[in-house]
């Protein structure tokens, strides 16, 4: 039998994951079908919305429902974490008081945000339970903190599975199961594309990566740490992307995972970003599906 053809890896970005939902609309008007999932942080939450109902329409009505719910105000107040947006005076003032206070938690705390903020969201946003209730097969990647491994779920709760994968170290509370400790899989594995290569003969990935990086001015040892973290984040997105057959990169406009203002922009940014390839990717289709083409593929 052969292997399943078109799969799907959406990486990690928090709010810019809204993207993912511009390009999933643009494949599905286009009828483009989607025989497999993989999904990190961001893109485990869109991914198996889309696979639990194959609607992106819907599940655009269902974050705008959320982003005007009691439930996403444990989100809001502002930004979640310091984000790209110019700063006053008072916001360099308050960004000093906010590292030192971090720091002090940080000695006393693994986490800022309960768990319980993104229980309640997924009860939202999540029309199934468990991973047997999609309509396609799913991957979500988290990260075993303790051993550095990826963790792949695909069978059991789909909402333990998503909690783990969307649990960004630091702030919100990690996951211990067993001895060991779940986080973002956005850790070990931002862009779920090798979990699919085996498995599927075209991967079409979608990066919604800030890879923007601010003019550092008198950085303290707070910021110097997260640029640190940026620059390596961003230097192993560069390299998985590497192995996908279709990349598609959505203008995030510089925004910090927690700036869910753009919601609107980003997932128009995702329908340009993926019409830009679609007469590629059907084409492309179209020649894989050919039963001479695959002869001949085989014939070598």
């Amino acid at each position: 039998m052969s292997k399943p053809y078109l799969g799907l890896a959406l990486g990690g970005g928090g709010a810019r994951g809204a993207a993912h939902i511009g390009v999933l609309q643009v494949l599905h008007e286009a009828g483009v079908e989607i025989d497999r999932i993989a999904g990190t942080s961001a893109g485990s939450l869109v991914g198996a919305m889309y696979a639990a109902t194959l609607d992106p329409q819907w599940i655009e009505d269902r974050f705008r429902e959320f982003l005007e719910h009691d439930s996403f105000k444990l989100f809001s107040s502002g930004k979640l974490m310091e984000g790209r947006n110019p700063e006053t005076m008072l916001d360099k003032v308050t960004r000093k008081i906010q590292d030192h206070f971090m720091v002090v938690l940080g000695l006393n705390r693994s986490y800022v945000v309960r768990r319980e903020v993104l229980e309640k969201a997924l009860e939202f946003l999540l029309p199934v339970r468990t991973f047997a209730e999609l309509q396609v097969p799913l991957k979500v990647l988290a990260t075993d903190i303790q051993n550095g491994r990826n963790h792949i779920y695909q069978n059991g709760d789909i909402h333990e599975a998503v909690i783990r994968s969307s649990s960004i170290p630091g702030f919100f509370e990690p996951t211990y199961d067993n001895g060991s400790i779940f986080v973002d899989g956005g850790v070990t594995m931002p862009i779920p594309i090798s979990v699919l290569k085996d498995e599927c003969q075209l991967v079409l990935a979608v990066d919604v990566t800030n890879y923007e990086f601010d003019t550092l001015e008198n950085p303290n040892m707070v910021e110097l740490i997260r640029r640190s973290d940026m620059i390596t984040s961003t230097i192993l997105m560069n390299r998985m992307v590497q192995d996908a057959d279709v990349l598609i990169q959505p203008d995030v406009m510089g925004l910090h995972w927690s700036e869910f203002g753009k919601f609107g922009d980003l997932i128009e940014n995702g329908r340009k970003a993926a019409s830009k390839h679609l007469d590629a990717l059907l084409e492309r289709i179209r020649r894989d599906n050919n039963v001479l083409y695959q002869l001949k593929q085989w014939l070598g």
